[in-house]
């Protein structure tokens, strides 16, 4: 940590007596190890500015600098700045003379008076990882008289691909660097550094200090700080200007000309600077997201910001950013301080969209994948009416009716009934005592459903709840569950009549639990429960022949399944078609899920608000594109690793014959054992991207995998049986494992997930 704070270089004008000794003594003392000497050249860009009109020869100049020297000697002219940490010693003009030969080129860009305006300016900046390139442009262009530089941090090697300085400046406080580079280029301007930053203890110096600001630049990486300095600017009504050398964008606040401007255009609102202190870089991802903009950011930032702690330990910036940035402040705060430019506003200059290839506009018109191969139209109940009537002509199979009551009760239960990301791929029909269900397909259909195998367990589920509600209400079922190619959306008929036996108080509190059954993804401690539980659940599933139940609560086991289940929802979300189709499924909020009454509502999910911005981000597939490129995307591993380091058990159903009367026999055994766990205060979490990625590898032989994610899952499935092969190895045919679920310990979820409206599922004759 450098704790050499001198950045000031010395004035030594030595036709003054004590400046001549003090020069002499740096000679003598071998103090500086360097001179240079070049003030005849700069003498001769000074006559030649005063003379624009004229071709001088060089006798010209030769008389002309003679005149001016009068006097003195030429090594009296002028002023020796010595720079006491490079030991160099530098003949220069003085500072009038200086600055008008230094400044010659900028005419009339910027006309002289407009340059003798700028000089009496003072600016701000905090923040130096972006703000060396906008004081170092600031200062060469001569936008300002006065410089505050405020950074607690020092350089560091990584620091060096975008802070122009050399190694030999490792460890020195970035101020330091960037006060001594500016005076380098020019010592006259003056500096003031605050070496700990800005904070509550200094910014009332920092801003008001030897006369108020009159411009601040923003660009550091402290929420709190963002927030309470630019307070701070509304009071002193300074505007302020920052730079986030992501596509160019500058955003420009006229606290001058808007004294009761909103801070950060309103998007701070409700931002406490004390909650957003001290926060880990994954940890202030949404705050930055929201200052910012998800929306705006770059496709490259977005596919970085999701590898922030992952495979990098903070977003990136990059040289020609923030060269850019260092131009486009620059600019922007000479024509505020001009009085040239009055506006409020957040502004892009991003190159890669003014300068790149052209988009062909089949490029421009395109739309996801999955929306383009979805081969389903909605079905629709004059389809569902044909359907029936054909059902009726064939079987002539008239039931007993039931009450009006009894109809609601079996038809509300099977809308109950789970579904993968709860899409309830379903409709009802009621007809001369029969109630059929029927696959709405257009509902269901996803890349990730492999053979409808999610959609026929869902459909078993909603069967077995209605059996269940059916015998609660003291009436028995009789089904009907039609082979695929009678009609490919009617899955059964079921007919009902009283039943033979007293209902028990058992069957009572099943059905009770169909509306109590729900999805926990709640986290908690890892608390293992009792063999007895498994051994219950494995005789519930063995009522449904030929499903089998086979589970894990060995804590290296359930490490390894984590790390396979993960690595399977790492594959989805790093596809097209299955990132699509997970996004379709997401419910941002409450409000969102009201309005669709389908879907999974993020808030149900214990994640982090840094997470929940990361699934904004991801939003964008171009961005996962790239990390599936990069074969990177380990943060979409996190939630289900999370998931299952926190459950009691594994466990898993699987089927001898991939079929779908199996698979719908899975459902009904899922759901059997979902409302058991839950009955016994269990939590429940399916995770089925393994099963299904499984189910198109096994059954599928991969279709439509690419064959390096083909050659993944065969490895990750290996490794899952190696897993399960206790069981699985005492199996005298294949198994094809269907459902897996987590259970646990946990706190109540807190709520279902919701059901379309009865009118929308369910209609009747």
């Amino acid at each position: 940590m450098d704790t050499n704070y001198n950045f000031s270089p010395q004035l030594l004008r030595i036709y003054r007596e004590t400046d001549k000794r003090a020069f002499d003594a740096l000679i003598e003392g071998k103090e500086a190890w360097f001179i240079h000497d070049e003030i005849y050249g700069q003498l001769q860009e000074l006559v030649k500015s005063e003379h624009p009109s004229v071709k001088l020869k060089p006798e010209d100049y030769s008389t002309l600098i003679s005149q001016r020297l009068g006097e003195r000697s030429i090594k009296e002219y002028g002023v020796w700045v010595f720079y006491p940490w490079s030991k160099r010693l530098v003949h220069l003009l003085d500072e009038e003379e200086f600055i008008e030969v230094r400044t010659n080129r900028n005419r009339y860009k910027i006309t002289r008076e407009e340059q003798n305006a700028l000089r009496r300016r003072k600016i701000g900046i905090v923040g130096l990882s972006v703000g060396q390139s906008i004081a170092l442009t600031l200062a060469m262009e001569r936008t300002c008289g006065e410089l505050r530089l405020a950074d607690f941090d020092t350089a560091e090697l990584s620091n060096l691909n975008r802070i122009r300085t050399g190694v030999q400046n490792l460890g020195i406080s970035k101020t330091l660097i960037a006060a001594r580079e500016i005076l380098e280029i020019d010592p006259f301007i003056k500096i003031r550094i605050y070496n700990d930053g800005l904070n509550q203890e200094n910014m009332d110096h920092f801003f008001t200090f030897d006369g108020k600001l009159d411009l601040f630049v923003e660009v550091c990486d402290g929420l709190d700080i963002k927030i309470e300095s630019r307070y701070k600017a509304r009071e002193l009504q300074i505007p302020v200007v920052m730079d986030t050398n992501d596509r160019g964008m500058l955003d420009v606040e006229r606290f001058d000309l808007e004294p009761d401007r909103d801070i950060l255009h309103g998007l701070a609102d409700g931002l406490d600077p004390k909650n957003v202190k001290g926060l880990t870089n994954e940890e202030k991802v949404p705050y930055v997201l929201r200052l910012i903009g998800a929306d705006t950011i770059s496709t490259r930032m977005k596919a970085s910001m999701l590898e922030v702690e992952q495979s990098i330990n903070t977003w990136p910036q990059l040289a020609s950013s923030v060269t850019l940035g260092g131009a486009l402040t620059t600019d922007v705060c000479r024509r505020i301080l001009l009085d040239q430019y009055h506006e409020s506003g957040r502004y892009y200059v991003d190159l890669e969209e003014l300068v790149g290839d052209s988009k062909t506009k089949s490029e421009a018109a395109s739309v996801p994948a999955a929306q383009l191969v979805n081969p389903y139209s909605a079905l629709e109940w004059p389809d569902i009416r044909s359907a029936v009537d054909e059902f009726f002509e064939r079987y002539e199979a008239e039931a007993n009716g039931i009450s009006d009551h009894h109809l609601n009760a079996l038809v509300d239960a099977g809308i109950a009934a789970p579904s993968a990301g709860n899409n309830q791929p379903w409709k009802w029909y009621y007809r001369n005592g029969v109630l059929f269900l029927f696959h709405d397909k257009i509902q269901s259909w996803s890349w990730g459903d492999y053979y409808e195998m999610g959609s026929h367990m869902s459909l078993g589920s909603a069967l077995e709840n209605v059996r269940l509600q059916a015998e609660a209400l003291g009436l028995s079922a009789q089904e009907t569950v039609f082979p695929l190619e009678h009609n490919s959306a009617m899955i059964a008929a079921v007919r009902f009549s009283p039943g033979t036996k007293p209902v028990q108080q058992s069957t009572l509190d099943l059905a009770r639990y169909i509306f109590v059954r729900n999805t926990n993804r709640k986290l908690a401690k890892r608390i293992q429960l009792d063999e007895s539980f498994y051994s219950e659940m494995s005789r519930v599933v063995s009522l449904f022949d030929p499903v089998k139940l086979y589970f894990t609560q060995d804590e290296e086991e359930l490490d390894e399944l984590a790390d396979i289940i993960a690595e399977c929802d790492k594959v989805r979300l790093l596809n097209e078609l299955g990132h699509e189709e997970f996004y379709h499924e997401i419910r941002w909020n409450k409000a969102d899920a009201d309005k669709t009454r389908n879907g999974v509502e993020l808030d149900s999910v214990d994640i982090t608000a840094s997470e929940k911005a990361g699934f904004k981000v991801a939003q964008d597939w171009n961005a996962v594109k790239l990390l599936a490129q990069w074969d990177k995307g380990d943060a979409f591993k996190k939630m289900s690793l999370d998931g299952i380091r926190c459950a009691s058990g594994i466990v898993v159903l699987t089927i001898p014959e991939f079929n779908h009367p199996a698979l719908i026999q899975a459902g009904r055994a899922a759901e059997r054992a979902w409302i058991f766990a839950n009955q016994q205060q269990i939590a429940v979490h399916p995770m089925l991207s393994t099963a299904f990625f499984f189910g198109r590898l096994t059954h599928g032989k991969g279709q439509d995998l690419p064959q390096h994610v083909a050659d993944k899952l065969s490895l990750l499935r290996q490794r899952f049986l190696k897993v399960l092969s206790p069981g699985l190895q005492h199996e005298k045919n294949s198994q094809y494992e269907v459902f897996v679920m987590k259970v646990g310990i946990a706190p109540d979820a807190d709520s279902r997930s919701l059901r379309k409206h009865k009118a929308e599922l369910f209609s009747r004759d």
